[in-house]
């Protein structure tokens, strides 16, 4: 069962990394980002946040946040590679990708407080 309250706290999240990662690649690395662009880094990061909040992985919630944001984040990075001398940016939307998922994790888990549901297993009726 997912939490409704854990969804939208890690989707939110997500959105907020974007933001971050968009700022981030603008005046940090630079780098020249078009309109289509920052939308589709806010919806990749927001995409991170919504697999955090349904995922139903049973795993260490550090480990959880980066596996996802890795995972999720790949096709960003591989969009970054069709680009040409654009593999520092390549690599840093890799590693960023599982450390947006830390992050979106911690603050849904422990600063707002929506942890996983333990999935509780029903018996059927005994006779």
């Amino acid at each position: 069962m997912v939490s409704v309250k854990r969804l939208v706290i890690s989707t939110l999240f997500g959105f907020v990394s974007g933001a971050i990662c968009y700022l981030g690649g603008k005046y940090g690395l630079k780098d020249d980002i078009s309109t289509a662009m920052f939308f589709y880094i806010l919806v990749n990061r927001a995409a991170i946040g919504f697999v955090i909040g349904i995922s139903l992985l049973r795993m260490h919630w550090a480990l959880h946040g980066l596996l996802i944001g890795l995972l999720v984040g790949m096709p960003f990075t591989a969009g970054c590679l069709l680009e040409e001398g654009n593999v520092e940016t390549a690599i840093a939307a890799l590693v960023l990708g599982a450390l947006y998922g830390l992050m979106i994790e911690f603050f849904t888990s422990f600063v707002f407080g929506a942890r996983q549901v333990k999935l509780q297993l029903h018996r059927g009726l005994t006779g």
